[in-house]
């Protein structure tokens, strides 16, 4: 440990699942996952690490200025801790543009950006693909995300070819979108717990999740992905009342490139900049404004600031 670094920052974005196929049969959480597609937003955490020496370990976890339970974050700080034998407080400051569990890649973003924090006060040399694999295995321990991180790591528009941890899972980049502003709106609703651990829905979902994957891998287009995810939400069940009358409105309006968001009570929308206004207007008719999230896509991934 560098003993003169007391503190770091760093930043994940935010990520949108379309469909996916969950992939959590091996014994080693980092070759747990998924496969499936999706794309990172700018709306993002910005996460502080701020740490003491101390006789014994404590941990503070602290949202937009509450301090909250946090286990995702919190697996991340003990495994670190326990990987380089330090016992000290550790006080981690989650500064987001995401709200939690509605289906935005709130806990991957958290525990991400946690990892490259108190993995860079840890040990300076430590890459962000080993930081990353703290956040990863945090997740899927505790059944929050399957494949958030992988995707956060690399930004952009992704396709999920091979399940696991940064270095381990495998992505391929889909050709950026024409329309690189996104409107979200999201409530909780829907837990990814339920779906990732209930062995009928588990089915359901690989079933159709894996022949939609190949489809997005043979023609590799966001076109393609949007049509897909739509057809996952719909053939798997997991759509809505409100996410499924939200779509209406939507393509009723010209917004076609829109579907649900894996796993919430949520939508995201892409858009043209100049059509952002009416997307929010629509959306706001299904949710609280505050619930409604004006982004675009992040063309880079998680690291230090």
């Amino acid at each position: 440990m560098n003993s003169r670094l007391k503190k770091a920052r760093a930043f994940a974005p935010g990520h949108i699942t379309g469909l996916f196929e969950i992939h959590d049969g091996h014994a080693d959480p980092l070759h747990r996952g998924s496969v499936g597609a999706g794309f990172s937003v700018t709306a993002g955490t910005v996460t502080t690490v701020t740490v003491a020496q101390q006789a014994t370990r404590e941990i503070i976890v602290e949202y937009n200025d509450e301090i909250i339970d946090a286990p995702v974050t919190r697996t991340v700080v003990e495994r670190l801790l326990s990987q380089y034998d330090r016992n000290m407080k550790v006080r981690v400051q989650h500064e987001s543009d995401l709200p939690i569990g509605v289906g935005f890649g709130a806990s991957g973003a958290g525990a991400l950006s946690a990892a490259i924090s108190l993995g860079h006060i840890m040990n300076t040399d430590l890459t962000l693909e080993d930081a990353a694999r703290y956040a990863h295995y945090a997740e899927v321990t505790n059944h929050t995300g399957l494949g958030d991180v992988l995707a956060q790591v690399a930004g952009g528009f992704e396709i999920r070819l091979r399940p696991g941890a940064p270095g381990v899972g495998e992505i391929m980049n889909m050709s950026n979108s024409n329309l690189p502003h996104v409107v979200l709106a999201g409530a909780t609703g829907l837990e990814t717990r339920n779906f990732l651990t209930d062995t009928s829905w588990r089915a359901r979902i690989n079933e159709v999740g894996g022949t939609l994957t190949k489809r997005v891998v043979s023609n590799p287009t966001v076109e393609t992905f949007v049509a897909c995810s739509r057809e996952f939400a719909n053939e798997t069940g997991l759509m809505t009342e409100r996410v499924e009358s939200a779509l209406e409105n939507l393509s009723s309006q010209g917004f076609g490139d829109s579907s649900m968001v894996m796993l919430g009570d949520s939508v995201f929308c892409l858009c043209a900049k100049s059509d952002i206004a009416l997307a929010v207007k629509i959306l706001s008719d299904h949710w609280n404004s505050s619930e409604v999230i004006s982004t675009s896509i992040a063309s880079q991934g998680a690291g230090l600031i």
